[in-house]
């Protein structure tokens, strides 16, 4: 469900990209994937895309997950194996081997039924993605293997012996004791708490709120019933020993981080990988759902890749649309962005506390979100395919590492270079803020020309204006203020020239020479 060719397995093991920090993606997959931990998403959301065929095949998926229906049936279907699950452990830890014989079958019952009712629904509804489509037939493939028929008729012939059982529950005094009885009784009630019943399948008390251990009577009289009627019970033991045995490490066949439910052959192991990569789709669309509720859009990007032009409309930073959303109940600022026909540098100016990084942060999220094949903050999205993100972001020095912080920058900027191909993207933030405004210049000009003969797309957060008169292929943008209040941010980035007034609001912020300062002193 998220790979066209290759074994998801081979993917287990990627580790947390570099970048996540520096664009806050680490806390947007903390929020996805909060509540699934059994699932252990976190590698599929950190493995960006090399393959445009893979990316547009998880977005032909997103899209028919866009149908109430499918996602309703790929829902229930979850939840029902989720709570499979959940009450195989609780069955392990019964004190009562023939109560556990018994919660296996219900659970068996229910399993059975869940995998028939997720394919007639996914079957009601014509879905277009080639994995759902394939999805479909691997179900009925399963669903009519000998191995699958023949346990169902198992467990629906058992269900049937044990039904027909009726008995007589006799106390005398101090002594219970059980035979057996043909005319109708109160049987049918205990047998109810004893899991002898026929319970209708869609009754939630089948198992979830009954695997709570019987008392010492209740189980003396299971087992008299049981010698009662040696042959269903018997059947129902070898029953359980092949299909519900847990098996132990030597015998799993598949990895340590597979799901626990694995260990029970009755449980295809297909299905609960399938299961677990249908969670990747319903953990981040579950995720956007309240940010479209509050307002703001989202798109499937159009990712081209042989065209290196960007659009994006009412695009936003998903990390602080969440914060917002959480602490204030406010929606996050949007903007507009685009590099046309040879465009391929932001250079972002404009005072502090305005956006820009936010902006740098944004535009990296959204090459990321569309390498997972996801739907991005936005409307009508346009993106050249992205084959790795590089941050540099300003950060403190560290006194330990052995050289400064400037040559640091240096060493890490020439390694990315080095590494990076035309269809890379890079996000500069704040860089050589340490030394002086012409050193700043003059290594920061050297760093975009090589970036403009690579053809790298790439956004720079900078107080120095002059970096965008470097080349006509560097797009100025500004952080606005109110017209009428200099000193209120309105979170907008607008493609306007740089006025020159960035880097000495800077400098005057950072003496402490702004004019609201210089009035407070006056006052004072």
């Amino acid at each position: 469900m998220l790979f066209v060719d290759a074994d998801q397995e081979q993917f287990v093991k990627i580790a947390k990209p570099v970048y996540f920090h520096d664009l806050n993606l680490d806390k947007v997959i903390s929020h996805i994937v909060d509540g699934r931990e059994e699932y252990k998403l976190n590698q599929y959301f950190y493995n960006l895309n090399k393959n445009l065929e893979q990316i547009q095949y998880r977005q032909e998926i997103m899209k028919d997950f866009e149908e109430k229906k499918v996602y309703k049936t790929i829902l229930s279907y979850s939840k029902y194996l989720a709570d499979i699950r959940n009450t195989l452990d609780r069955i392990e830890n019964l004190y009562y081997p023939l109560q556990q014989q018994r919660c296996y079958l219900e659970l068996a019952l229910r399993y059975q039924k869940n995998l028939e009712d997720f394919l007639e629904g996914l079957k009601s509804v014509q879905v277009k993605s080639v994995g759902l489509k394939e999805l479909i037939n691997q179900f009925i493939e399963i669903l009519c293997t000998g191995t699958f028929v023949e346990f169902k008729n198992k467990t629906a012939n058992l269900c049937e012996s044990l039904k027909k059982i009726r008995y007589c529950v006799v106390i005398v005094e101090n002594k219970v004791s059980v035979r057996r009885c043909e005319e109708d009784d109160y049987a049918g009630e205990v047998a109810k708490n004893l899991y002898l019943s026929d319970i209708p399948l869609d009754d939630d008390n089948i198992v979830g709120n009954q695997t709570v251990d019987l008392n010492h009577v209740e189980a003396q009289i299971l087992e008299g019933v049981a010698q009662l009627y040696p042959e269903p019970f018997a059947r129902l033991d070898s029953y359980c020993k092949q299909y519900m045995r847990p098996l132990v490490a030597s015998e799993v066949e598949y990895p340590s981080d597979s799901l626990r439910a694995s260990r029970y052959p009755f449980m295809d192991h297909n299905i609960l990988i399938w299961e677990r990569e249908l969670q990747f789709y319903l953990a981040y669309l579950e995720y956007i759902a309240p940010l479209k509720h509050l307002g703001l859009a989202f798109c499937i990007p159009n990712i081209d890749i042989s065209n290196k032009q960007v659009r994006a409309e009412q695009t936003f930073d998903l990390a602080l649309a969440t914060r917002l959303m959480e602490e204030t109940g406010q929606k996050v600022v949007v903007n507009d962005l685009s590099l046309i026909n040879d465009e391929q540098i932001f250079v972002i100016t404009g005072p502090n506390q305005g956006g820009k990084t936010t902006f740098a942060r944004m535009f990296g999220q959204l090459h990321h979100l569309a390498g997972l094949g996801c739907p991005v903050p936005g409307l009508n999205t346009q993106l050249g395919f992205c084959d790795a993100i590089y941050t540099h972001f300003s950060y403190r020095e560290d006194i330990r590492a052995g050289h400064g912080k400037q040559e640091e920058d240096l060493i890490r900027i020439h390694d990315s270079l080095k590494e990076a191909t035309a269809s890379s993207i890079f996000i500069m933030n704040e860089l050589f803020d340490s030394t002086t405004y012409d050193d700043a210049l003059y290594l920061s000009e050297q760093i975009i020309r090589k970036l403009l003969a690579k053809k790298i797309v790439t956004v720079w957060v900078t107080f120095i204006d002059a970096l965008t008169l470097i080349s006509p292929q560097i797009v100025s943008l500004m952080s606005m203020v109110e017209t009428e209040d200099l000193t209120r941010r309105t979170f907008r980035i607008c493609r306007k020239p740089a006025d020159g007034l960035a880097y000495a609001l800077s400098l005057a912020e950072k003496y402490g020479l702004t004019y609201n300062r210089l009035m407070e002193g006056i006052d004072e």
